[in-house]
């Protein structure tokens, strides 16, 4: 989409009225452009007819890299200015937005700006994004937040506001290594990086809320010289498209289900209290009464945000299916955190994979020392006990019994395992009911990829997918609401060491290979 600006940009250089030097200078604009949008998690489309209107809106008269820097700058680009791009490296989830190999690139640019005397191949390494603070946050994790937490915010919330925040991201080669241990074994192997940016990391003390947003304001010192800001005084419109991020999400929520101040809160880069403020004095906001407090309660402070919206709160929650348990507390069961939130608006692309870069999509298995699947059951068997080890290999032989293969990711943080039916070589060539994945420190998981499957036939057919998950709630210890269907629910792996579960399993997954089968015979 880049590409009518800079064939301007090299067109105007070969004709020598820009030298190599102002070249470089006027791309830097681009990078920064989209770079700092990026971070600031501006939507994409309307890039196309940004770009595209650069040849016949460069400004006449002035230097081509000034006129281009002029032009990025005007009303209604939003090229976030230096204090926006600050505040949104401190808060912002940027491991949920953009692409993969951008975020990687971000990343890669910060790094080189140390300027080491020894950098890094980055071409020939291996490198993927490691949170330090892990997404699965054990005791450990949660007994530094707690230290660090603001009043009324619990450590939970404290990690899911800041694990996907530039601050507590890294590159590494050593993820499988990193893992999910405490912050102690972390600094042992981060020290012995050629990443500058990793020792930082080492030689700190702890790593809770208070280095993270530290270190994200270094990084964001280091982003303002790399990448250029805009012009002040062309016209810039404000902007509330956080909010309208927030808008759009709740309006997507799924009958049956609930989110909390919170999860919306890390969902867009914001505070729980700032949200709560927003939904209040905002008439209009479709859903704002199913954002509860963390405890599934109706806040204290909640009150209607227009007079033409009255009634008791949750009257109307029971209305939309949600289930209130004895305490008076909404079903947690039924709760949407920002991970289920971002999954809301990202459609089914993608849907087989865990969140992270290092899943990958080739399910081949590769010729490595350690075969894909045997790094599956090793992380597998440090995560769960035997007995869950054990079951999901009888639950493997099983499927391949039915005529299915198994299929697993690339991850060497997390690897995956899929449950393919169809020809081998690819999720495109076939289908998968189920993702398994080893856990980080929590336990294996089996991930029901409803939103993937609603775009694949038969199952495009809600009745067959409400079947499914009708059959999966069968199982003991199995309680997911209809509001999930829409999304990627979790099943322990744990639950498989029951034999009853096992067999019903294996019940669903012979009918799910039925309906798959005759619709292709049809």
């Amino acid at each position: 989409m880049t590409h009518p600006a800079l064939m301007l940009l090299l067109d105007r250089r070969d004709r020598g009225e820009i030298d190599s030097s102002d070249t470089a200078r006027a791309m830097s604009y681009i990078e920064s452009f989209l770079v700092r949008r990026t971070i600031c998690r501006i939507p994409t489309n309307n890039l196309n007819r940004i770009f595209q209107s650069v040849p016949a809106q460069l400004p006449v008269g002035v230097p081509v890299a000034d006129g281009l820097h002029q032009l990025l700058s005007a009303e209604n680009r939003f090229w976030p200015d230096d204090d926006e791009l600050r505040e949104k490296i401190r808060t912002a989830p940027f491991y949920h937005y953009g692409r993969w190999d951008q975020r990687k690139l971000v990343l890669q640019r910060l790094e080189e700006s140390y300027s080491h005397p020894e950098p890094v191949d980055f071409a020939a390494a291996r490198l993927t994004i490691e949170h330090v603070m892990p997404q699965a946050a054990g005791e450990e994790w949660l007994r530094i937040l707690a230290e660090d937490a603001a009043e009324g915010e619990s450590a939970e919330e404290l990690h899911a506001r800041l694990q996907h925040t530039l601050g507590n991201l890294t590159l590494t080669a050593v993820n499988s290594e990193l893992s999910n241990h405490p912050f102690e074994r972390k600094q042992d192997l981060l020290r012995g990086s050629r990443l500058e940016m990793n020792r930082r990391i080492a030689a700190a003390e702890r790593w809770g809320a208070k280095e993270i947003l530290a270190r994200a304001d270094e990084l964001a010192d280091r982003a303002v010289e790399l990448w250029p800001a805009p012009l002040r005084g062309v016209g810039r419109a404000e902007r509330s498209r956080d909010w309208h991020l927030a808008h759009q999400v709740l309006a997507a929520l799924p009958h049956g289900t609930w989110t909390s101040y919170g999860d919306l809160a890390a969902f867009i880069g914001s505070g729980a209290q700032a949200v709560g403020n927003h939904l209040a004095g905002t008439p209009g906001v479709v859903n704002a009464y199913r954002v509860l407090n963390a405890g599934g309660q109706v806040s204290d402070k909640f009150r209607w945000a227009s007079p033409e919206e009255e009634g008791d709160v949750k009257d109307r929650l029971a209305a939309d299916g949600i289930r209130f348990t004895d305490g008076g507390t909404a079903d947690p069961a039924q709760r949407l955190t920002s991970d289920d939130l971002v999954l809301l608006l990202s459609g089914a692309d993608g849907a087989g994979e865990q969140q992270g870069e290092d899943t990958g999509q080739n399910l081949a298995e590769g010729k490595e020392e350690e075969t894909r699947a045997e790094r599956f059951f090793r992380q597998l068997a440090a995560n769960d006990t035997p007995e869950t080890v054990a079951a999901v290999r009888s639950l493997f032989a099983h499927w391949e019994e039915l005529g299915g293969w198994i299929g697993h990711g690339a991850g060497r943080v997390i690897t995956s395992a899929f449950l393919m039916l169809g020809n081998q070589g690819g999720p495109g060539n076939g289908i998968w009911p189920l993702t398994l994945y080893p856990g980080s420190g929590r336990g294996g998981t089996a991930e029901v990829v409803f939103q993937y499957l609603a775009a694949r036939e038969p199952f495009t057919d809600r009745a067959l997918r409400a079947e499914l998950l009708d059959r999966l709630n069968r199982l003991d210890g199995v309680d997911i609401p209809e509001g999930k269907l829409e999304l990627r629910p979790n099943i322990r792996l744990s639950l498989l060491e029951q034999g009853h579960n096992r067999e019903l399993l294996a019940e669903t997954l012979a009918w799910f290979r039925d309906r798959w089968e005759n619709r292709n015979a049809s």
